[in-house]
C-alpha cells in the first residue's frame, strides 16, 4: 500500500504538481514512531480518499518541523535506505531514500500544510492499494 498526499483546490480539482507520495516502506517506518502520533497515523487510514482535516493538518506541519530537526541530528531511528519497492525487494525498481530522503519528504509535508492553509486549499490523503 501506498499514500499520495496531495492538495485540491475548493472544487476537488487535485493540483498535479502539489503532492507528497508516502511509499510502503516510509509507511512502515512511520508507524513505528511513537513520539509522532499524526505521522504514525497514516498507515491506518482507510482505502477510501478523503479530506484531512484542519486540525490533522496543522498537527502534521507541527510534527514534520519537530521530526526534520531530530533528523538533521539523526536523532530518531534511521529511514529506510530505498523506498518504492512495493515487496518487490529489487532496488531497481525504488529510489534511494535514506536521511537526505525522509528530511526532504518532512519540509515537502510541511509545504503542502502552509500552502492549504495560505491559499484555501484542501489536503486530502489518497490510498493507493
Amino acid at each position: 500500500m501506498a499514500l499520495t498526499l496531495q492538495l485540491a483546490d475548493p472544487e476537488g480539482n487535485f493540483l498535479p504538481e502539489s503532492y507528497a507520495i508516502l511509499d510502503e516502506e516510509l509507511l512502515e517506518y512511520l508507524a513505528g514512531l511513537s513520539a509522532f502520533p499524526t505521522l504514525r497515523s497514516f498507515g491506518e487510514l482507510s482505502s477510501e480518499e478523503k479530506p484531512i482535516e484542519e486540525a490533522v493538518r496543522e498537527a502534521l506541519a507541527r510534527e514534520a518541523v519537530e521530526m526534520a530537526e531530530l533528523v538533521k541530528r539523526r536523532a530518531v531511528p534511521e529511514p529506510p535506505g530505498w523506498v518504492g519497492l512495493e515487496g518487490t525487494g529489487d532496488i531497481r525498481l525504488g529510489e534511494e531514500f535514506g536521511w537526505e530522503g525522509l528530511l526532504g519528504f518532512l519540509r515537502r509535508l510541511e509545504h503542502l500544510v502552509h500552502l492549504a492553509r495560505t491559499m484555501g486549499l484542501e489536503l486530502w490523503a489518497l490510498p493507493d492499494e
